[in-house]
Order: structure tokens, then C-alpha cells, then sequence
């Protein structure tokens, strides 16, 4: 195949890639302050807030930044 299709794939996969990490965010984040608001003990909300914390530091180490932008909009 010419060397276009590929550079279109990777457009295309680039941007379900931006979108998708950007509707992970949006609900990764609704998920966090809900189960947050709904917990009475602070040791959940400790190891709640502890865990989405580790989360984004794994997806800043091994994610591209484009992709990690989007999760931050989101």
C-alpha cells in the first residue's frame, strides 16, 4: 500500500484515540466526584482520592500527550 494510506490511518486513529480519552475523563471524573460525594467514611474517599491520583500519574508516564490532554479536558 502507498505510504497516504498509512499517514490517513494514523490521522484517523489519532483522533478516535483524543476523542476517546476525552469521554474517559469526562466519566473518570463524574465516577470520582460522585462515588466522593456519596461516601461517609474518609478512608474511602482517602483511597478513592489516592487511586485517581496514581491513575494519572501511570497515564502521564505512559500515555502520548495528546491523548492526555484529552483526558484532562475531559
Amino acid at each position: 500500500m502507498p505510504d497516504i494510506v498509512y499517514e490517513i490511518i494514523n490521522l484517523i486513529a489519532s483522533l478516535i484515540r483524543f476523542l476517546g480519552m476525552g469521554v474517559l475523563g469526562l466519566a473518570l471524573g463524574w465516577l470520582v466526584l460522585d462515588l466522593f460525594k456519596k461516601s461517609g467514611n474518609w478512608q474511602f474517599q482517602i483511597a478513592l482520592f489516592l487511586g485517581f491520583v496514581g491513575l494519572i500519574i501511570a497515564m502521564a508516564y505512559y500515555l502520548p500527550w495528546g491523548a492526555l490532554g484529552a483526558f484532562a479536558i475531559g
